[in-house]
C-alpha cells in the first residue's frame, strides 16, 4: 500500500512540476499595448523560455485583447484566423509544449505599429526557477500572477504547488499521520498496564 501511495505521488509530483516555472509580465511596466516604451520582440529576446513559464498580458480589456496566431498570420498581421483570443485584461498563458508561440493584439493596426510578440520555448525546465522556499507557502500564478514581485523585474515564482504535493506525500506515507484517537491507543495489543 505505501509503495502504491509513494508511486502515486511521485507521479504526480512530477506531473505537476511540468507546470511550475517562472512568470513574466509582456512588455514588463509598460504591459501590453499599442505604445509602448520598448519593443516587444528586443524585449522576449532577451528571455529564455521553458515549458512550465507563464507569460502575463496586463491591459485594458476595452481598449485591447491578445490574439495566438500562427507564424504567417504573425509575419502578415493576419489575425482572422486566430488560435485563441484572450480579452480579460489579465491573460495569464502557461507554455504547455516546447515550441514557437506568436502572439498579437486583435486591434485594426496595432500588429503593423509593433503590438506583437513571438517566445520560442524550450523543453525542460527553467533554472531560474526557484526552489520551494522552507518557510511559509506562496499562492500559485494562477491564482494570483503577480503578487511576488520585486520593484525592477517582471519575473514572479510560485512555490505553492510542489510543497503541497510534497506535505500530502508524506501524510500518504505515514509521516505526518493525524493523532490516533483515545480508542485505537486503549485497543491496541502493545498497550501495557
Amino acid at each position: 500500500m505505501a509503495t502504491t501511495i509513494l508511486v502515486f505521488m511521485v507521479s504526480l509530483m512530477t506531473i505537476c512540476g511540468i507546470s511550475y516555472g517562472v512568470v513574466y509580465k509582456v512588455g514588463d511596466s509598460d504591459g501590453w499595448t499599442s505604445t509602448p516604451t520598448i519593443d516587444y520582440k528586443d524585449w522576449a529576446s532577451t528571455k529564455t523560455f521553458y515549458v512550465g513559464d507563464v507569460i502575463v498580458f496586463e491591459y485594458k480589456k476595452e481598449d485591447d485583447n491578445v490574439v495566438e496566431v500562427r507564424h504567417h498570420e504573425y509575419r502578415t498581421c493576419n489575425t482572422t484566423s486566430a488560435v485563441v483570443t484572450y480579452s480579460s485584461g489579465k491573460d495569464s498563458i502557461t507554455f504547455k509544449m516546447p515550441g514557437h508561440y506568436y502572439y498579437t493584439s486583435g486591434f485594426p493596426g496595432r500588429c503593423q505599429v509593433g503590438q506583437k510578440v513571438n517566445f520560442r520555448v524550450l523543453a525542460g525546465q527553467s533554472p531560474n526557477t526557484p526552489s520551494p522556499p522552507l518557510s511559509g507557502l506562496q499562492p500559485s500564478p494562477s491564482s494570483c500572477p503577480c503578487s511576488k514581485s520585486d520593484a525592477s523585474s517582471s519575473v514572479y515564482y510560485s512555490s505553492f504547488g510542489p510543497w503541497a504535493l510534497y506535505v500530502l506525500g508524506l501524510w500518504g506515507l505515514g509521516y505526518a499521520a493525524p493523532p490516533l484517537r483515545v480508542e485505537e491507543i486503549v485497543s491496541s495489543d502493545e498497550v501495557m498496564l
